[in-house]
């Protein structure tokens, strides 16, 4: 008879045989997931300067979106927290870049 193994583990979380890269890992996650509670899900809170004024640039854009492909190939929950994150800020980008009277109802 089979022994039934927890559905999720320690051991399952970041599977590698490395203790360093698995370190790194976790290390990498509570990174991403601090940004995500610290600034993209509160929408009071501003970004950095420097990521305001480089939204206006598509090949920015194009480097976030590549950042989480690599981040996924690399460790797929840390993928998933730079999707959460990538998809915070370019849509409070695409938000606030936008003009106050387009959002307007008109009379």
């Amino acid at each position: 008879m089979a022994v039934n193994k927890p559905i999720i583990s320690f051991e399952s979380i970041f599977h590698d045989d490395s203790i360093l890269e698995s370190s790194i890992r976790i290390f990498v996650a509570l990174i991403i997931l601090l940004v995500i509670l610290l600034s993209s899900s509160v929408f009071e809170v501003s970004y950095p300067k420097q990521f305001v004024e480089l939204y206006a640039f598509p090949w920015w854009r194009f480097l976030v979106v590549c950042l989480v492909i690599v981040g996924a190939w690399w460790c797929p929950r840390v993928g998933v927290l730079l999707g959460l994150a990538a998809f915070f800020y370019l849509n409070d980008m695409h938000i606030l870049t936008q003009s106050f009277r387009d959002t307007m109802p008109q009379q």
